[in-house]
């Protein structure tokens, strides 16, 4: 069997900001890698007494060695950038080393054997080269007496002609034990490459930029090669794609995102929040002392106690007990077209619940009907253009960001289709507000929840009776069939990232509450709904084609009254609102979409139609 390489990671752990960044990249580490992966964390050495003692002890209990390293006199003047190569200096055991830089996050799982590779050093082409003409290399290869190299690159963000190699020195792994054969390692190699570029007269943009000139140069003189790390695993956040959206699809392994305001605007400020909890129990690192120890992690000597550990405090800090004063309590959003009925309900609905003046109605193109309809709610006007070119992603995003930019007004904000309704189980509260507020009191409110899921599906064979105007659409509509995949992140407290059609987001932890449900309606009467699909599969057909002549995957608006003409058909099998299995397979069953980098419940629909209980029939 042949034996994995080892390696090592390292980073700077720095006062004041880099040594925050340095806890959560350890923990995406820890969380990722393998558990094997050692980690380093240096700090300057006349900087150690700047470090929080929440630091110290975060990166002790995910087994990362706090390390000092001598960095004052080292260049001349002194050159922050220039660390990483001090850093690379510092003697290791392991087959590899790898420097990050520490405002980079793993966020999804990796190998070992994707970042090293024998005889070369791995790392990722730069992202531009803006700062200086191609010439500038011309008398840097000559003080080594070099001739240019011909190998041409493409960078990363600028892909106006091939570069002279140019690499990132963000993320660089090489082989630890490897020796020139003068005996140098390839670390020495770099620092003195770097210092020979430093006495070249005349050159210009020397810093910031020395770390990453020299890098090129140093693996060719060490006699290494250069082993290319796909974008994916280092992608470069920020810069020219700022504003753009994350692109999940590509199934990116790392992210360097400079600014934590970036990573929180691509909506992965939660990965990295999860990845600290995950390993210490907390997503703050001033939180972290106050945790239980991590299993294998040894408390601290007591003479150390003082210095590593914050003092227990003489009385517990009083937890949150209730929603934040400076926010208003909740709102609701939709997106609509037309769908006149399903629209007078939702609003019915949540005004009497939470107020109209809380509510927020986004409409695609003017229609009079919906300003009656929702007059006294927020109506918000969007354009409805024939063309439908990228119309979901569009809609889903835009609501993520409406709804995430809520939640700095509102403690609670719901996001959800015209045609589904969230209620709580009136066995429980008769209030959604009451309900979710109560949450702060059981200690901190989740970022976003979850509702168990039905579908009511009208059988017109047993549901005889109309819905009419002056009775609840449960009194004559009671029957109805699981379907995991409307158990949507619709309850949030903070940014998030929906998936298209809502059905999940960016978030891995969105707990499935035991007491809310979504009520899908877009089945719950026969005439009503099989207009409306059959004139959706016609949009559809409109928008895609036709899915015979496309050769397209169908999608559930393809379908039109398909589905709907055979779930009615049947009969109920139960009157019950318990369903513990289905709700643990759902959870077990949870995953991230390798596409997308959304996280999902196990898709799953029940064959069987169930009833309501009696005490759901007047929630609406």
């Amino acid at each position: 069997m042949v034996t994995p390489p080892t390696l090592t990671l390292f980073f700077i752990v720095e006062p004041p900001q880099y040594q925050y960044m340095a806890c959560y990249l350890a923990a995406s580490i820890r969380q990722h890698l393998p558990a094997e992966v050692e980690l380093v964390g240096y700090c300057p050495q006349h900087r150690l007494g700047d470090l929080d003692p929440a630091v110290t002890e975060t990166l002790r209990r995910m087994r990362c060695e706090l390390r000092p390293m001598q960095t004052e006199g080292r260049f001349d003047p002194a050159y922050p950038h220039g660390n990483k190569i001090l850093a690379c200096l510092e003697p290791r055991t392991t087959d590899f080393s790898g420097f990050m830089d520490s405002d980079i996050l793993m966020i999804r799982d990796n190998r070992i054997e994707n970042l090293v590779r024998p005889g070369h050093v791995s790392a990722s082409v730069a992202a531009s080269m803006y700062w200086a003409p191609q010439t500038i290399w011309d008398p840097i290869y000559a003080a080594f007496g070099m001739p240019v190299t011909q190998q041409r690159v493409m960078l990363m963000r600028d892909k106006r002609k091939p570069m002279i190699p140019y690499y990132s020195s963000g993320f660089v792994v090489f082989p630890e034990q490897y020796r020139t054969p003068d005996g140098q390692s390839f670390a020495q190699v770099w620092m003195q490459t770097a210092q020979t570029i430093e006495q070249i007269e005349g050159l210009d943009n020397k810093r910031p930029y020395l770390d990453q000139m020299s890098l090129p140069l140093a693996i060719q003189r060490a006699g290494l090669d250069w082993n290319e790390l796909p974008e994916e695993q280092h992608f470069i956040l920020g810069g020219q794609l700022r504003g753009q959206p994350f692109p999940h699809e590509r199934g990116i392994f790392t992210v360097h995102y400079r600014k934590w305001d970036v990573l929180a605007e691509n909506g992965l400020a939660e990965q990295g929040y999860d990845a600290l909890r995950d390993q210490v129990g907390t997503r703050r690192v001033s939180w972290v002392p106050k945790q239980p120890l991590p299993a294998g992690i040894a408390p601290l000597p007591d003479q150390d106690q003082a210095r590593h550990q914050a003092p227990a405090p003489t009385q517990p800090p009083a937890k949150p007990t209730g929603p934040d004063p400076s926010k208003g309590n909740i709102a609701a959003v939709t997106m609509v077209h037309e769908d006149h009925f399903f629209l007078e309900r939702w609003v019915r609905y949540y005004a009497a619940q939470i107020g109209r003046e809380n509510l927020y109605v986004l409409r695609h193109g003017a229609d009079p009907d919906i300003d009656r309809i929702a007059a006294g709610t927020n109506i918000i006007h969007l354009p409805n253009p024939e063309d439908k070119s990228g119309f979901d992603g569009r809609r889903w995003t835009a609501l993520s960001k409406f709804a995430s930019g809520l939640t700095l007004y509102y403690n609670w904000v719901l996001c959800n289709d015209v045609d589904e309704v969230l209620a709580v189980d009136p066995a429980v509260s008769d209030s959604l507000s009451d309900y979710l507020n109560a949450k702060f009191k059981e200690g901190r409110a989740p970022h976003a929840i979850s509702p168990f899921a039905v579908e009511i599906v009208h059988t017109p064979a047993t549901e005889k009776a109309p819905i009419t105007q002056d009775a609840p659409i449960l009194s004559v509509r009671r029957n109805f069939r699981l379907n995991s995949n409307y158990a949507k992140p619709c309850v949030i407290r903070g940014r998030i990232g929906f998936s298209v059609g809502g059905h999940g987001s960016n978030l891995r932890r969105v707990p499935l509450d035991p007491h809310l449900y979504l009520f899908h309606l877009r089945y719950v009467d026969h005439e009503l709904s099989r207009q409306r699909l059959e004139k959706r599969r016609k949009w559809m057909e409109l928008k895609n084609g036709p899915v015979a002549q496309t050769g397209r995957k169908k999608a559930t608006w393809d379908q039109g009254d398909e589905v709907f003409n055979s779930l009615s058909q049947l009969e109920p099998v139960a009157t019950t609102m318990e369903f513990p299995d289905f709700r643990k397979a759902m959870i077990e069953g949870r995953t991230q979409a390798a596409s997308t980098g959304n996280w999902f419940f196990r898709n799953m629909r029940s064959k069987e139609l169930y009833h309501l209980p009696e005490r759901f029939t007047t929630l609406f």
